[in-house]
């Protein structure tokens, strides 16, 4: 966690990477699309474990290509996402259909330290850039602790009067009361904080819905936390693991037709394993070596 003193007693903003964690994932992904595929033909349920070599190359290859997608949707991932901005969530993750999310509520959870996103220096985002910039965020944080102060009164009187407090209450609804004066003043205080602000969540997405994201990172309102966040994502040894020759991962994208990921880091969903080497160097094709 790297901290940021900004001067004339200014509140520090704490920034950090992103932390992606693989909580569950299918086991063999790629096959249970292969024999979700087959069994659209045949007569009885195909299990992963009956898919051959051939089946891999020949079938993956077909539905992928033939825009058959959906056998790509059985397989899940699920990921602990820590220390990613509100507005990657809301424009890039929650912008694409066909997920679940579980996110840590801004209603409930008190945020006492700034800890927000901060670009890295460019030609455009220097040292000055940057001190205005965490500076606002610093400025943000103090206003949401002064309306959480001065609202936690009125909460505090609204709430006695509904419950009915009085000097005989018990202990323990009056700590009750205290407790919902608080959670109500920074529900309403929570309006000024930046949509740069951390947050945490559980994300679940199908293999062919993160390919998706790949390829759309450049083309997002946050690209550079979208390439990282993404590109962490499908660095996990769980979608890592392929049942295709691994190769090395791609350039990261820079445009808004970014280079989709590899195919041993997309088990879930590329099927390019025909286009490569015995060595596992791609050959290119038709797509030149794109998914």
């Amino acid at each position: 966690m790297a901290t940021h003193p900004l001067p004339h007693d200014t509140p520090a903003v704490e920034t950090a990477a992103p932390r992606v964690t693989l909580r569950n994932y299918f086991s063999h992904p790629y096959d249970s699309a292969i024999a979700a595929a087959r069994t659209c033909y045949s007569a009885r349920i195909i299990t992963p474990e009956e898919i051959t070599d051939k089946q891999r190359l020949t079938i993956g290859a077909a539905t992928f290509y033939g825009g058959h997608h959906t056998v790509y949707q059985h397989a899940h991932f699920e990921f602990g996402l820590e220390n990613v901005s509100r507005q990657f969530v809301w424009s890039f993750l929650h912008a694409h259909p066909f997920y679940n999310s579980e996110q840590q509520s801004q209603r409930y959870v008190r945020l006492d330290r700034a800890r927000a996103f901060v670009p890295a220096e460019s030609a455009e985002f220097g040292a000055a850039e940057r001190e205005i910039y965490e500076r606002a965020i610093a400025r943000a944080w103090e206003a949401y602790r002064e309306l959480t102060a001065l609202l936690k009164p009125a909460a505090r009187a609204i709430l006695a009067d509904i419950w009915h407090l009085g000097p005989m209450s018990h202990a323990k609804r009056v700590e009750k009361v205290e407790r919902q004066a608080e959670k109500r003043a920074i529900e309403v205080a929570r309006y000024v904080l930046p949509l740069a602000a951390f947050t945490t969540m559980v994300h679940t997405l199908s293999g062919i819905v993160l390919h998706r994201l790949w390829r759309m990172c450049a083309a997002s309102d946050t690209p550079s936390e979208a390439r990282a966040v993404v590109g962490a994502m499908l660095a996990r040894d769980g979608v890592v693991r392929a049942e295709t020759p691994a190769q090395p991962r791609p350039a990261t994208p820079t445009s808004a037709k970014p280079t989709a990921p590899s195919c041993a880091a997309n088990s879930a969903c590329c099927p390019r394993g025909r286009a490569r080497t015995p060595a596992g160097a791609p050959r290119g094709g038709a797509n030149g070596g794109r998914c």
